[in-house]
C-alpha cells in the first residue's frame, strides 16, 4: 500500500476522545498540535506522526495499535508478506 492508502483506514481516536469527554480543541491543546489536524486524523484524510501518536496513547492509556488498528494489521501484514 501507499501512504495514501494507509491514510483512508479506520482509526479509533474519536472514540478514545468521546469517552474521555475532551474536545478535539482540548485534546489539541493537551497534545500540542492545532485542532484542525485532530480533524484530519479523526476522518482518516491524513496520519499523526510518531511522536503525537505516542501523546495520544499515553494520554488515553491505550497502545497505539488499540488507536490504528486497522492500520498496524495492514502493515504487519505487508511485512510478513515482504511487500515493503
Amino acid at each position: 500500500m501507499d501512504y495514501q492508502d494507509y491514510r483512508c483506514l479506520p482509526n479509533a481516536l474519536r472514540k478514545h476522545r468521546k469517552a474521555a469527554g475532551l474536545s478535539q480543541q482540548v485534546l489539541a491543546k493537551l497534545i500540542g498540535v492545532d485542532p484542525s489536524w485532530l480533524s484530519r486524523w479523526e476522518n482518516g484524510d491524513t496520519l499523526p506522526n510518531l511522536v503525537s501518536a505516542i501523546h495520544l496513547s499515553i494520554l488515553f492509556g491505550v497502545p497505539v495499535n488499540e488507536l490504528f488498528g486497522d492500520l498496524v494489521e495492514v502493515i504487519r501484514e505487508e511485512v510478513a508478506r515482504g511487500k515493503l
